[in-house]
């Protein structure tokens, strides 16, 4: 007698997986628009409208008087990765202090990315306790350098001006000595 094995088809695993991102996307309430959604670790959308609010810009407006670590990054950059626990660790630690990082997803507007369906269960996943924006297209970029390779950081002082950039991955120590003279 001989056995054989059944043979899942490739669509029905997929079902099942799609079916947990669309209700993690659902319980994390996105709404896939051009208008901003909440800040509390869930991504915010932004594009490229007439409306102020869908700008960088004018999404970093809020965060005047505070100092800011501005991060372009994606899910499937590998040094990018890197870089998140460090910078969870970095809001925990200086959050009271007037500090904040902005994390700007890539993933849209990059032709390997994904949108909300792919950046929520990430940032659950790395507990990224910060600020994170998706891009919808790049002219929501305007005033900002549209990086070349990520990551690119930012470290803007309290009035918004970028006094350091680097491309590629960082330490926490070597954002620490730059964030510390500013808060």
């Amino acid at each position: 007698m001989s056995r054989t094995k059944k043979i899942k088809k490739p669509g029905r695993l997929r079902a099942p997986i799609v079916v947990a991102i669309v209700l993690a996307v659902i319980a994390c309430g996105f709404i896939i628009s051009s208008t901003s959604c909440s800040k509390n670790g869930k991504p915010v959308v932004i594009s490229a409208t007439p409306v102020p609010t869908t700008s960088l810009s004018s999404s970093l407006e809020e965060y005047r008087g505070k100092v800011v670590i501005l991060n372009f990054w994606a899910v499937w950059c590998g040094p990018c990765r890197v870089e998140i626990p460090d910078f969870v660790k970095l809001q925990e630690k200086y959050r009271s202090q007037g500090f904040e990082i902005v994390g700007v997803s890539m993933d849209k507007v990059w032709p390997r990315g994904g949108g909300p369906e792919t950046v929520a269960p990430f940032m659950k996943s790395y507990n990224i306790n910060y600020t994170v924006l998706l891009v919808n297209d790049t002219s929501a970029l305007a005033g900002y350098q549209i990086p070349q390779a990520i990551p690119t950081t930012h470290v803007l002082d309290r009035e918004g001006r970028i006094v350091k950039s680097y491309l590629g991955p960082r330490s926490m120590e070597v954002f620490e000595q730059d964030i510390k003279p500013l808060l």
